[in-house]
């Protein structure tokens, strides 16, 4: 008999969390709507610039996408260099890439500055390709255009490959350093104990039922607000907002019993990597503190379902049998497994800009990856504080995508974003 993981998010096991709504009418400057990683970075971001700050949360600070994460903090998230230059020419998919990696660097520098207990992990990034066709297509493109870049890293055939990963199923990889993992949830939590002191006013359990110019409607009170920073990728009001700019893909994330060292060095031959595949939809894994290896995925079925899928015993067992086949000889016992549903564009490129008709809102939305939810959040407060209008053409809400609302309208919203998305990255 096959026992599958318990459906827990393991991040918020004894975890205690202290909840403030907000319950009286109040008025600031600046209101930031959303408590993940881009919330949090743009609350910080306008403080440091001098604006009064309130930042209200549906649940509490971390409790979704950003919480749930795998906590990969890498500038190569849903798009690498090379398919960024495909998508915008070799300038300004370079000045894209430099954005992301400011991104990078705010965490990282937040969790020294505010000794932020989350699992900081230094681990260089490791993308393999599971077929010599992906190898030829992007990892070598990939290494081409780092080169030409100026960024370092390292080429591997399929050979070679076999020395940082202890895998004879990969055709080969290419990694770079920079990079490091950490637990979402803790550096949400450890991120708004830091802003809280400086005076940023938090308020959670306080959803946005209603966005208005200057204004957000909450259970139990009014926010009036010079700036609106809406931060909730699919969650209400801004869902129905950009109903056809922004919808969601699920993934799921498993995380083992600790491993010992000599297992983890079978899988890790050299150093521990944080690594993802080439596939479509595709699979990453790297170690935790404590020596559990973590690993993530999904399918095409349950990619863009409407809602999370809980207990899934299908995912479960082919994230499994990834890790039995890709490394046979050692057996990782997985103990939870939890799913989480991640804003994405129908391009794959975020989306940045102002409401068209609210000039008061501003959306972050559709970054996949941590760090490009943070760069976006410093970019958003130099945009309206310095009018920095460098990216506004390439993020704008309303730019045109392939499949407009009203294809949309016919299809559906989720088999509409499904095509867009393999269109958009099929193309590269």
């Amino acid at each position: 008999m096959q026992l599958y993981p318990q459906d827990q998010v393991f991040w918020y096991l004894n975890n205690p969390v202290e909840i403030t709504p907000l319950t009286n009418d109040i008025s600031t400057e600046v209101l930031v709507v959303g408590g993940g990683m881009a919330g949090l970075t743009a609350a910080q971001a306008f403080a440091e610039k001098g604006c009064k700050v309130i930042l209200i949360e549906k649940n509490y600070c971390g409790a979704g996408a950003s919480g749930k994460s795998s906590g990969f903090i890498t500038p190569d998230s849903e798009l690498s260099l090379f398919e960024l230059e495909h998508m915008f020419g070799a300038q300004i998919g370079n000045k894209i890439w430099k954005l992301i990696g400011s991104g990078v660097d705010v965490i990282a520098d937040n969790i020294k500055k505010y000794d932020i207990d989350c699992d900081y992990q230094v681990q260089d990034t490791l993308v393999v390709a599971n077929t010599a066709r992906a190898f030829k297509n992007d990892i070598e493109k990939e290494y081409k255009k780092r080169q030409e870049s100026g960024y370092p890293s390292t080429l591997y055939d399929r050979a070679q490959v076999r020395s940082v990963i202890g895998s004879d199923d990969y055709a080969g990889g290419i990694s770079y350093g920079g990079t490091f993992g950490i637990q979402g949830y803790k550096y949400c939590f450890g991120m708004k104990q830091a802003l809280q002191k400086q005076d940023v006013q938090i308020y959670e359990e306080t959803p946005a039922i209603d966005i208005q110019e200057k204004k957000v409607i909450t259970p139990q009170a009014t926010i009036t607000a010079d700036t609106i920073i809406v931060c909730t990728d699919r969650f209400e009001p801004a869902a129905a907002i950009l109903w056809n700019k922004i919808y969601h893909v699920q993934t799921f994330l498993m995380l083992s019993s600790p491993l010992s060292d000599d297992q983890v060095k079978q899988i890790f031959p050299a150093q521990p990597f944080m690594v993802w595949d080439t596939d479509m939809v595709y699979q990453y894994f790297r170690l935790t503190g404590d020596n559990r290896l973590m690993m993530g995925g999904s399918d095409v079925f349950y990619t863009y379902a409407k809602n999370e899928s809980h207990n899934n015993e299908r995912i479960a067992k082919k994230l499994m049998n990834y890790c039995r086949t890709k490394f046979p000889s050692v057996a990782v016992e997985f103990e939870y497994i939890w799913p989480g549903l991640i804003g994405i564009s129908k391009d794959v490129f975020p989306v940045a800009g102002f409401d068209e008709k609210m000039p008061s809102v501003y959306y972050i939305a559709g970054a996949c990856g941590l760090p490009f939810a943070a760069a976006l959040a410093l970019h958003c407060a130099d945009r309206i504080i310095n009018n920095n209008t460098e990216f506004d053409q390439q993020l704008s809400p309303y730019r045109a995508f392939t499949l407009g609302s009203g294809i949309q309208r016919i299809l559906g919203t989720r088999l509409t974003f499904a095509l867009s998305n393999f269109l958009a990255v099929g193309s590269l």
